[in-house]
């Protein structure tokens, strides 16, 4: 079976050629690759403390190589100093978002964390799902309608910093989710479009660009699940006091 009929499967990617078919599974490849270098970083974080030892030296290295890849000239001399690099950026954003997760795992609230690594996959994997099965004038129009919902929903930002409450707090999350979800959405259109007109495709700058879209997915998901959570238990919490208030009352009372 040939790597090519995997994509023979999708209406939008069955037409191409097998070798822009090859280049769009390179990207994925290279995707995966990112994403395992991330989970390695973490877990290499969660032996050596690295972020108490180098502080604002990984994320301005991070900064540093994002700017490499997208600065150096996309050739095939240089495509496996780019994979080095690429895989490095997802080792270090491993190493960065590691306190944040440990955060939650301390607290008793692991699941948030797998719930939101589950979601943000799934999401991933059905908006390039949904790419490769429309057409070129669907995907334009399903990414017009989310942009006018998005700038109406603009100032749900501002209506929440002027009067803050949970359910503008939870709407202005979504907000910010539907920004990676597009942007995805958006990447890969582009890239099938750019395979269909015969045109490279460079692996290390898109598969850096859908991690990014993975990444932003990942901790908006993190704090909306963490945010649902909180107000829950502030609910719990609420109702309790209001239960031993009403405790005595009713003793009182009964007397």
């Amino acid at each position: 079976m040939k790597k090519e009929s995997i994509l023979g499967a999708f209406s939008q990617t069955a037409r191409l050629a097998p070798r822009a078919q090859r280049q769009i599974l390179d990207v994925y490849t290279t995707l995966a690759l990112v994403s395992l270098c991330s989970m390695c970083g973490y877990y290499t974080a969660c032996r050596f403390p690295f972020i108490t030892s180098f502080g604002m030296i990984l994320p301005l290295g991070l900064l540093g190589l994002v700017c490499a890849v997208l600065f150096m000239a996309p050739t095939q001399q240089n495509l496996s100093v780019r994979r080095l690099l690429v895989w490095t950026i997802g080792w270090i954003s491993g190493v960065v978002i590691q306190p944040g997760i440990i955060q939650f795992m301390y607290s008793g609230e692991a699941h948030i964390v797998y719930a939101a690594l589950g979601i943000s996959v799934a999401l991933f994997v059905s908006f390039g799902v949904a790419v490769m099965s429309s057409t070129q004038a669907q995907t334009v129009y399903a990414v017009g309608a989310v942009i006018f919902a998005m700038s109406a929903l603009s100032w749900v930002s501002l209506l929440n910093y002027i009067y803050p409450t949970p359910v503008l707090s939870n709407m202005s999350l979504m907000v910010g989710l539907s920004g990676p979800c597009l942007s995805a959405v958006v990447h890969t259109s582009n890239m099938i479009e750019r395979a269909a007109q015969n045109v490279d495709i460079d692996p290390v700058v898109s598969a850096l660009g859908f991690f990014s879209d993975l990444v932003q997915m990942f901790v908006h998901l993190v704090a909306l699940l963490s945010n649902d959570r909180q107000r829950k238990e502030e609910e719990e919490r609420r109702d309790k006091r209001s239960g031993r208030r009403c405790y005595p009352k009713s003793k009182a009372t009964s007397w």
